[in-house]
């Protein structure tokens, strides 16, 4: 009974490891090509690496076996961008203004999708007062102001959104990503490129 037990438990570790080592992360070079949109911050996640965080939360989570496969089932096959895009208005800032294309290296076109829309945040305020002071008395001005919620890297007040879009669909092991803010009729494109495993 104990040996059978020790097979078992033998069997359910080299279990593990093989699953774990099935979706080995993948790691891809990115590279800046045009950097004219107000894109603050460019990340992509590989299929591989989203089934590894998947596996981690499962385990973490001692999910069953069965919801581990569904949430695995549920990996986008191309992966994930995120990004960070900057406006001086909600609108500019918001997912519909944004245009994401993916082509290969031919620069055939694989993958085009408008932006996700969330809720504008809630607005800050900025208060300024005004004391004056004269021989008939003092007075004291209040003026209130809306601003952006964020600043960005030169202090100026600014709508920063955060996106995330998933790729359905397998991408080749080189390909360009290219942001289009379509109010500014900007642009930037990245060129992604999976590295060598060692």
């Amino acid at each position: 009974m104990k040996l059978k037990l020790l097979f078992m438990t033998l069997l359910m570790v080299i279990g593990t490891k093989v699953a774990v080592g099935r979706n080995y992360p993948v790691e891809y070079d990115i590279k800046t090509e045009e950097d004219h949109a107000r894109v603050r911050s460019f990340a992509y996640e590989s299929y591989e690496q989203c089934c590894a965080d998947v596996q981690e939360q499962a385990k973490n989570e001692m999910l069953p076996r069965d919801q581990e496969e569904a949430l695995l089932a549920s990996v986008p096959q191309g992966g994930v961008l995120f990004v960070e895009l900057l406006g001086n208005e909600w609108r500019m800032a918001n997912g519909p203004n944004w245009t994401y294309i993916i082509t290969d290296e031919s620069g055939k076109e694989l993958f085009r999708s408008k932006g996700n829309s969330y809720q504008e945040p809630p607005p800050a305020y900025k208060v300024q007062k005004n004391v004056v002071h004269t021989k008939f008395g003092t007075f004291v001005s209040r003026q209130e102001g809306q601003i952006p919620p964020e600043r960005d890297a030169f202090g100026r007040p600014v709508y920063i959104m955060r996106d995330q879009k998933s790729i359905p669909m397998k991408l080749p092991d080189t390909f360009k990503v290219y942001i289009v803010d379509s109010i500014n009729k900007n642009r930037c494109s990245y060129l992604l490129t999976r590295e060598s495993n060692k």
